[in-house]
């Protein structure tokens, strides 16, 4: 998956050169959310920012959650009361 979400991330990185390029932007973020089938989670930030003064401002932050325990799985966790 960590290939898929560097893949993702350098598209993202292009988009927003494009969009500095042809509309001037003097900065700009681009976010994605994604949700996998096996309750997993990613969010994938990229941040371009004034790229006409030669420095170089950008940052790309990618966040991952672990797979969520299937519901048969989380019945362990269930605590029971105990009744005097």
């Amino acid at each position: 998956m960590k290939n898929v979400l560097d893949q993702i991330s350098s598209l993202l990185k292009e988009a927003l050169a494009v969009a500095e390029t042809l509309d001037g932007f003097q900065g700009s973020t681009a976010t994605l959310d994604l949700s996998c089938f096996d309750g997993s989670t990613a969010t994938i930030t990229e941040t371009l920012d004034n790229l006409c003064d030669d420095t170089d401002n950008s940052g790309s932050s990618i966040t991952r959650t672990p797979p969520q325990k299937s519901s048969v799985d989380q019945l362990g966790d269930i605590k029971t009361n105990t009744w005097f």
